[in-house]
């Protein structure tokens, strides 16, 4: 009798989950300090957790300055890393100022930058859960002399990048593709001359050939160095700085909340295929190819929305003038099967913080599951998509820890007076878009093998 291994799509977990995990493995991050309107004055501070008690090391590999640290479990750390070192402040240039991260154990990490009431934070994606192929999340710019922008900073030697700009950079044209090539650690900066410029859409690709092309990765940032957003005419501004996915993370399904104590929010979806069609809370929007996007008018409600190719969303907060206490921040939001069960978080008080908020979305029948630092918390259905619901909760700046038997979304975020902040508090990475396939099924015909027969398998994106 012949036994019969059934050959599925199989996924691979290449990028894994980025929350909480126990192992002896540590963790490897490359952090981008981009340009602020406030140049060095500006500071970057990393917040370090772990649900294990471990050390490691920050430091900037082309210059001299390094530190240790050491994460206590479930408490945070903060690690102030000097501005002179690792801020990059030119337009279409490389410079040896990536920050690296290393630790013993698994670690999360976020990153924000802030001065003078101008401030925006994110999380940062280890290194296994970075990727090849992106597309920039940005905003047009209210401010001469400011610059929508993006940082692409490299794990390893000799990695070969072409970019695609939706916009100017420098002197380069839009529309016209170049290349790069960067070393381990380099971090280059690509930025639009200015004023209405945006750099949304913009296609970043490892372009490498060779046998270990498939290995060279990059950490991409993306925002504003300033600017304001939501409503005509000039209002206060801020940065905006994210980490962005790479496009094997994007799916096609997600929730969106509103930000606590807002009027209103503004929302970008960004597409990764040509024929990508929209349809927020059932309604038809429009059809997108790629690199376009679509930008909501506001937005006070919960949304469902839903592509029929991979997208990518950005939450906006917009500036206090139009829409409430805080300023400008961007948040890119993890879709509905990106989902983490533990996770310690950090709600900031800088840059003059008074109200912390943390955003959670979660199945509705898993709500009774969550706690927040042990405490159980009221969840409320999403109108659009009933079989999920949120809370909103107001928060302590300092740690929290959430959990819950099953997976759920979280974005962490703030407001002072024309200050804010916004962050994924932390996401499940994991590549939606490669599979392993039987490698010789077209020229075998088959799709099972018997137990002990040699087949041959490959990756695919």
């Amino acid at each position: 009798m012949k036994h019969y291994l059934i050959i599925l799509l199989l996924v691979l977990v290449g990028l894994t989950t980025y929350g909480q995990v126990s192992s002896n493995k540590g963790t490897e991050f490359w952090v981008g300090f981009m340009d602020h309107i406030d140049g060095t004055s500006a500071s970057l501070d990393l917040y370090i957790t772990s649900d294990s008690n471990t050390t490691g090391t920050v430091s900037i590999p082309g210059g001299t300055w390094s530190t240790t640290f050491t994460v206590t479990a479930n408490k945070m750390t903060l690690v102030s890393v000097p501005s002179a070192d690792a801020h990059v402040d030119c337009g279409d240039c490389t410079r040896d100022k990536g920050i690296k991260v290393t630790s013993q154990k698994p670690v999360v990490v976020y990153s924000h930058i802030y001065n003078n009431y101008r401030s925006d934070a994110t999380l940062v994606l280890p290194v296994a859960s970075t990727g090849q192929n992106y597309f920039v999340m940005s905003y047009s710019q209210k401010t001469n002399g400011q610059h929508s922008q993006f940082m692409v900073i490299s794990a390893q030697d000799n990695t070969k990048v072409r970019i695609t700009p939706t916009d100017g950079v420098g002197s380069r044209p839009a529309n016209t593709s170049y290349e790069i090539v960067l070393d381990e650690g380099e971090a280059y900066q690509g930025q639009a001359p200015g004023l209405n410029d945006d750099l949304t859409g913009t296609k970043i690709e490892v372009i490498d050939t060779g046998s270990n092309a498939s290995c060279k990765k990059v950490s991409v940032f993306c925002g504003s160095s300033f600017t304001s957003l939501g409503c005509t005419g000039f209002a206060s501004g801020d940065n905006l700085y994210q980490q962005i996915y790479p496009v094997s993370a994007w799916s096609r399904e997600f929730v969106t909340v509103p930000f606590k104590g807002r009027n209103y929010d503004r929302f970008r979806v960004l597409a990764s295929q040509d024929n990508t069609v929209l349809i927020i809370n059932g309604n038809y929007i429009t059809t997108l190819n790629e690199g376009q996007f679509y930008e909501t008018g506001s937005v006070s409600i919960t949304q469902h929305i839903f592509g029929s190719k991979p997208i990518s969303v950005a939450q906006f907060q917009v500036s206090q003038r139009c829409g409430g206490r805080g300023d400008p921040s961007m948040t890119i939001l993890s879709p509905i099967d990106q989902t983490l069960k533990d996770i310690t978080l950090y709600s900031s008080a800088y840059e003059d913080i008074d109200d912390n908020y943390i955003n959670v979305i979660m199945p509705t029948s898993d709500t009774n599951t969550f706690t927040i630092d042990g405490n159980k918390v009221a969840f409320t259905t999403v109108s659009s998509l009933p079989t999920y619901s949120y809370a909103r909760l107001d928060v302590s700046a300092g740690n929290q820890r959430l959990k819950a038997d099953e997976g759920f979304l979280a974005i962490a975020y703030g407001f002072g007076n024309v200050e804010s902040y916004g962050y994924s508090a932390g996401a499940n990475v994991t590549n939606l878009n490669q599979f392993i396939t039987l490698d010789d099924n077209k020229t075998r015909n088959i799709n099972t093998i018997c137990l002990g027969e040699t087949a041959k398998f490959k990756g695919n994106a």
